[in-house]
């Protein structure tokens, strides 16, 4: 055999070495590469993504989320709120007290509704608004005034009064009563209000039109 041609049988010889070789290499990586996918889908299988919320408006906007420790509102929009929040509590009637009363709801924490509820009927105000047939309304007498703000148990609250005046009437009878009302408006979760705020504590207290109280 010729020199060239037993070149030739070791380079083949080598080529098909060469080739195996590869060929384990690319199994090798082959069999690596489906282990770790089959890890991996297992990997997501026991460990699937936790739930993220976006929390929205009535609307359907996106709306911002705001640490309990933290304020959502500027003062100005939490003396409207609670302006419009103390009206509310304060306007229902013999008829629709039911529906009104819980329009006003929206307004409070669960506790803070649970402790307007039993005040009023502790006062015997809702028991003769429906036997009188009487409607009730309010108004403010003055602008709320901001007594104290900051962190209370954990989430940030307000402290604020709001003077008022609240009138009684039927066919018959007309009554009015000056109220001076304390609320403690706190932070809240926007996944139980949309808010983010709501009245924990609702004192209502008579005084003469000078202000001072009875």
């Amino acid at each position: 055999m010729t020199a060239d041609g037993l070149t030739k049988i070791v380079d083949r010889n080598q080529f098909y070495k060469d080739g195996v070789h590869h060929l384990i290499i690319g199994i090798i990586i082959s069999c690596l590469l489906n282990i770790l996918a089959i890890f991996s889908i297992i990997y997501i299988y026991t460990h699937p993504p936790a739930p993220v919320y976006f929390p929205t408006s009535s609307n359907g906007r996106i709306t911002p989320l705001f640490p309990l420790e933290q304020p959502n509102v500027n003062d100005s929009n939490i003396l409207e709120w609670a302006n419009l929040a103390t009206i509310a509590a304060f306007s229902y009637n013999f008829v629709n007290y039911r529906s009104e009363l819980e329009f006003s709801s929206e307004y409070f924490t669960a506790n803070g509704w649970t402790s307007f509820l039993k005040s009023l009927k502790a006062s015997n105000n809702l028991l003769a608004v429906i036997s009188k047939k009487l409607v009730v309304s309010a108004e403010a007498t003055r602008t709320p005034e901001m007594l104290q703000k900051g962190i209370f148990n954990g989430r940030y609250s307000w402290r604020i009064k709001i003077p008022i005046l609240v009138t009684y009437q039927s066919g018959q009878e007309y009554t009015q009563q000056n109220l001076e009302v304390i609320l403690l408006i706190t932070r809240v979760s926007t996944l139980n209000n949309p808010k983010g705020i709501g009245i924990e504590q609702f004192v209502s207290t008579t005084y003469n039109t000078v202000g001072e109280v009875q």
